[in-house]
């Protein structure tokens, strides 16, 4: 049962309760939990909550604020101005306790210090005291509520803007885009300028793509093509744990790289300082990953993907690598991480978090190989590279009808359990068609439409919903407008679920 604010008085004490009257006249007894205990005829303002036995329990708080922060919480935005409002609630929620962010019912906010996704509630407990401790208040988006809510720009505005400073509506403006791509998680950072001083705030996290699974995940962080199919034996909870870790500890980056005791790194200002944050973050959550009892082949296997980078990440033709793939080749810090001396140093959330930033900067790439126009692997970091992508993939193009049967079963198989995920959700399911559609590996179409046949499709709940007039149905056209659409200087006019003028 959720929490409830409580605003009152303590009028008396009988039988080891407090009789609490609130703003309305009720008459609660109350039991009291911590040790600071209210005084008779004092004002409390609490938590209250009712234990399995009915007992009502509540915590002190110093004050409203503390307690619509430390609980779970619905935020309506009102006014004629909610550039305003959100300004308001931004320096409100700003520096404090981390929580997950989810649209409410009508213009309003779901805030609460925990989720029901299991996987990222793993990746916030793991972090929080840590992130509590260096005042880094995360909001972390849920994007399991996200993928089964209605919204279009307007509703992400509300969903968003609380945790940016500025207001200007950059923060809204990123989320949309990884959405409209397809959820792609992201940790967005502004620096703020205050009286002179700089000051970088973290506006939300998105830890993982509801609709990836482990196979897309995998083909995600080695820039792996349709054309081949990745072989490591990760599960969807596996995947969704090492994304929400690596983006929950992303998010910490630049307390934690800062010079000095009290110091901030923009990590954003090179692709140098981006890389030895990409490091820092991959480095603390696969120590979080293992140290919490996951399979260190699993974490071996994700050193392998990142490495293969270099190879399939290449441009074609060329030796060369595309934008940001060396930024994110961070295998060597997480093999560092998986060394037996490193784990066995760590057991809380703040070993993991200093072991992290040694690992860091102890092994991301010399500032030099950032200097040059494009980026380009060594002779033998390429050999490397290569090798490692024969581990963790297979070609599709190349092989026989056969093989590619054996690996439709696995595709299969990571499609169920990803429709399963979605709850019976029409909302997610549509979405699930539409962006898994674009993504599907070369030669198991027929899987996917096979799987995804008893699906709600996307024209059938934009009719239901009737907030739209019809969306793209043309994978190809969709796919054009999403590569478009991920470029900075473009306002792509496409919203999920909202009709599309040409």
């Amino acid at each position: 049962m959720s929490d409830s604010l409580v605003i009152g008085t303590v009028r008396a004490f009988s039988n080891g309760r407090h009789i609490v009257v609130g703003r309305d006249g009720t008459a609660m007894h109350v039991l009291f939990d911590g040790e600071d205990k209210p005084k008779i005829g004092g004002d409390v303002v609490g938590l209250l909550r009712h234990d399995a036995d009915g007992t009502a329990r509540m915590t002190l708080k110093r004050s409203v604020t503390d307690a619509i922060l430390e609980g779970r919480s619905r935020i309506f935005l009102a006014g004629t101005r909610p550039d305003l409002s959100a300004r308001l609630l931004a320096k409100v929620l700003a520096r404090s306790k981390t929580a997950v962010i989810a649209p409410g019912s009508g213009v309003s906010i779901e805030r609460a210090p925990t989720t029901q996704d299991p996987d990222l509630d793993w990746a916030i407990s793991t972090f929080r005291t840590e992130a509590d401790r260096l005042s880094v208040a995360l909001n972390v988006i849920d994007v399991q509520a996200v993928a089964r809510a209605p919204w279009k720009a307007a509703s992400l505005r509300e969903l968003t803007l609380p945790a940016d400073t500025e207001g200007n509506g950059r923060a809204m403006h990123d989320l949309s885009q990884l959405l409209r791509s397809g959820f792609h998680p992201d940790c967005n950072r502004m620096v703020e300028h205050i009286s002179g001083l700089r000051e970088i705030s973290v506006n939300f996290v998105l830890p993982y793509s509801p609709f990836a699974g482990s196979t897309g995940f995998s083909r995600g962080i080695a820039a792996m093509d349709r054309g081949h199919f990745p072989l490591p034996a990760l599960t969807i909870s596996d995947a969704r744990r090492l994304s929400s870790a690596r983006y929950v500890a992303l998010a910490l980056a630049h307390s934690k790289l800062g010079a000095g005791a009290n110091g901030q790194a923009n990590v954003d200002q090179s692709r140098r300082a981006s890389h030895m944050a990409n490091c820092f973050a991959d480095a603390a959550a696969v120590l979080a990953f293992v140290s919490s009892g996951g399979d260190v082949r699993v974490a071996e296997a994700y050193a392998d993907l990142k490495e293969s980078s270099l190879h399939f990440g290449r441009r074609a033709g060329r030796n060369t690598l595309h934008k940001d793939v060396l930024g994110e080749a961070t295998h060597r810090s997480i093999r560092a991480a998986l060394q037996p001396g490193v784990l066995a140093r760590v057991s809380t959330a703040r070993d993991i978090v200093a072991e992290a930033v040694k690992i860091a900067r102890r092994t991301a790439l010399p500032a030099s190989r950032f200097h040059a126009e494009e980026d380009a692997p060594g002779e033998m970091e390429s050999l490397s590279a290569a090798t490692a992508a024969r581990r963790i993939s297979f070609n599709l193009r190349d092989a026989s009808h056969a093989d590619v049967q054996r690996v439709a079963e696995t595709y299969r198989k990571e499609l169920r359990e990803l429709i399963s995920l979605q709850g019976g959700s029409e909302l997610a399911e549509s979405r699930l068609v539409t962006f898994g559609g674009i993504h599907v590996p070369l030669r198991l179409s027929d899987v996917f439409d096979e799987e995804t046949r008893g699906l709600s499709r996307p024209e059938a709940v934009i009719r239901k919903q009737e907030t739209v007039g019809g969306l793209l149905a043309d994978r190809s056209r969709l796919a054009r407008r999403i590569r478009a659409g991920q470029s900075p200087d473009h306002e792509a006019p496409l919203e999920f679920g909202e009709s599309f003028a040409p």
